[in-house]
């Protein structure tokens, strides 16, 4: 692995039996029954990335990038720690603290030189309702609705920024210094990217519906392929440095280097220093091949939240793990991997989503109290005091 690469579970050692794979039903299609040649993945291991490869000219902590960003400072015992976040810093007066970030909604088709396909744009057996594309588009990813937590209302938002208004609600509720404080992400969708991916980076394993398989990419030919052949090709539709793209799979993920390194769910990435591209990645699952650990948009909330508070994916931190997805130590400000399969409910459009709840700056810097939402370290509640040191 790469220094800047990210491989853990979800949920230690106790989620290791979540979400078991089903029997392949007599019903299935010829395709998703014979895809010969082809490895099986399994739904033993959940997994989000930071930053796929050690680049050269990988961004720094402290990196410039095109879009409203600011970089703060925490002082823990003798060190410090700099880091960058989107948007603008609440803890500071200002008259306008409100920033709206360009991100565009980039729909991938995964095809495979056997047939086998997952299409985002189309409906199929695992939602008859709606396509993928369709529930991302009505989700709280891209749609406001009113967050409530512990009895608090933070606003009528994104649950993205809703989670940025709740790590900082001392400083932007109602008297306080900011109260129209708030991190907006203006969606556009664009047209769909086809990827063809080689038979050497394919993998499948069976589910119960759609094309009756999840498919699976080896995470770095997809990321290489995405930095050197699609975003330079999505210049033209506004892509750039001051946008985020965010590229939705459906019940698609990634594995690394072997089928037996699996399953990434999502992850984001920065590509160099001065005015970067970042963007993010995340499969919107209805496949419950890994149960209740991922649903609809649990990955994606993971990712645009690591990505608004870490975008250049290095931002440094005391030491802290052995929780969430982290089975070891880790040193680095993502938000989403101490609670990786921690989700919540949010109902929107008739439809019930489930983000998953994300840990605050102050629990990984140790800051009491709390400057978050009741004094919490989690939009949740679920963490009352900070991190604890890792060794």
């Amino acid at each position: 692995m790469s220094p800047r690469c990210t491989r853990t579970l979800v949920g230690g050692a106790t989620a290791l039996g979540i979400g078991l794979f089903a029997a392949l039903p007599s019903a299935l299609s010829a395709s998703a029954a014979t895809s010969s040649g082809i490895p099986t993945i399994k739904a033993h291991h959940v997994m989000y990335q930071a930053g796929i490869h050690a680049r050269a000219g990988a961004p720094s902590a402290a990196a410039s990038f095109a879009f409203t960003n600011y970089t703060a400072s925490a002082k823990v015992g003798s060190k410090t720690f700099k880091y960058t976040v989107v948007g603008k810093n609440p803890a500071i007066k200002t008259s306008n603290p409100a920033s709206t970030i360009t991100a565009e909604i980039v729909p991938l088709i995964m095809k495979f030189s056997n047939g086998d396909t997952w299409d985002p744009t189309k409906k199929d057996s695992c939602d008859s309702g709606a396509s993928a594309l369709t529930r991302v588009q009505n989700s709280p990813i891209v749609k406001s609705t009113s967050f409530t937590f512990g009895g608090t209302n933070v606003g009528n938002v994104q649950v993205t920024n809703a989670f940025q208004r709740a790590q900082s609600w001392k400083f932007v509720k109602p008297g306080g210094i900011n109260p129209k404080f708030g991190v907006t992400l203006n969606f556009k969708t664009l047209k769909p990217v086809t990827i063809n991916v080689p038979n050497a980076d394919a993998a499948t394993g069976t589910i119960n519906c759609g094309n009756g398989l999840i498919g699976a990419a080896e995470i770095n030919w997809l990321d290489n392929h995405l930095q050197t052949v699609v975003l330079p090709s999505l210049k033209s539709q506004g892509v750039g440095p001051g946008t985020f793209p965010l590229f939705v799979l459906h019940n698609f993920v990634e594995y690394i280097t072997t089928v037996s390194q699996c399953c990434v769910l999502g992850y984001h990435n920065s590509t160099s220093t001065t005015g970067g591209q970042t963007y993010g990645l995340a499969m919107y699952d209805n496949s419950k091949f890994f149960g209740n650990s991922s649903r609809d948009i649990s990955a994606m909330s993971h990712e645009v939240g690591e990505w608004q508070n870490d975008p250049s994916t290095v931002n440094p931190t005391p030491a802290w793990g052995h929780i969430g997805q982290v089975s070891g130590c880790q040193s680095n400000l993502e938000v989403g991997d101490p609670l990786s399969g921690t989700t919540f409910t949010s109902k929107l459009n008739g439809f019930t989503y489930h983000p998953q709840e994300l840990a605050f700056i102050s629990w990984f810097y140790r800051q009491t109290p709390s400057p978050g939402v009741n004094g919490w370290f989690s939009d949740l509640g679920t963490f009352r005091t900070p991190a604890k040191a890792c060794s």
